[in-house]
């Protein structure tokens, strides 16, 4: 099996990499720019032909051509971002570029790769991750965490509109908790980034900061084994689960909290 994942440097992506090189697939890891492709080429130079390594900005349509010239049998559109701030006191281009990531090159992503396997007339695989967040109203966050809600409800529907076609592609949506990858912290820190000078939303920015980095202490998973160990799970079955939530006390929480929210 040969599975290609947007968004490959670090974190969930580079350590579910990991236990697919272990267990015998080939993968072909896409970063975001040629400093990442440099670096990355020389951290896994290891493992030899089993692997490639690609620059792929999930934004430029000529980086995107890439997903419609490789072959492979596994799709992980995995590549994202995260910006934190009030909506009232961030420049609403920052809330556009969140989606520009997040929402429509996810879904440019997802379409090359339909498209590629539709080409080649062979069975495809596509995994999307989304985010527990997107179930959740998390004030300052929001950027983030709608991004992930509209990624989620797309992929929910085309799941739907896959089903009346036939086709031999199949499409799951990951659907991740809090893990300690520092993905978080950036976000959180970055509020101050792109908030508004002298904005009342600006006020006691410090001690949110503090509280929510406090939250995510209290409930970040240290280890992504687990989550690593079931989306290879997924990937190795003739047919995978469509919504793959880990860890389970997360989801269960994100569930109750939308409900009562």
């Amino acid at each position: 099996m040969k599975v290609l994942i947007t968004g490959a440097r670090s974190g969930i992506a580079y350590d579910t990499f990991k236990e697919l090189i272990k267990r015998g697939h080939e993968v072909i890891l896409c970063v975001h720019n040629r400093n990442e492709e440099k670096s990355l080429k020389e951290k896994v130079k290891t493992y030899g032909n089993r692997v490639q390594v690609h620059k792929l900005d999930i934004t430029d349509k000529k980086d995107l051509d890439l997903l419609s010239t490789l072959s492979y049998d596994v799709l992980w559109a995995h590549a994202g971002v995260g910006y934190g701030g009030s909506l009232l006191a961030m420049d609403v281009d920052v809330l556009r570029n969140n989606y520009e990531v997040n929402v429509f090159g996810t879904m440019e992503v997802v379409k090359r790769g339909y498209n590629n396997f539709c080409k080649s007339d062979k069975k495809g695989k596509i995994f999307v991750t989304s985010s527990l967040a997107g179930m959740l109203v998390l004030p300052y966050l929001s950027c983030y965490t709608s991004s992930k809600a509209a990624l989620s409800i797309l992929i929910k529907t085309l799941s739907k509109e896959l089903k009346k076609i036939n086709k031999n592609i199949t499409i799951s949506l990951i659907e991740p908790g809090a893990y300690k990858t520092g993905f978080n912290e950036i976000m959180i820190d970055n509020k101050d980034k792109y908030l508004e000078k002298n904005n009342d939303f600006c006020n006691n920015i410090e001690s949110i900061n503090k509280k929510q980095k406090i939250l995510f202490s209290l409930i970040e998973k240290r280890s992504c084994n687990d989550l690593s160990t079931r989306i290879v799970y997924e990937m190795e079955k003739v047919i995978p689960k469509f919504n793959i939530r880990v860890p389970l006390g997360q989801s269960m929480f994100a569930k109750i909290y939308s409900f009562f929210c």
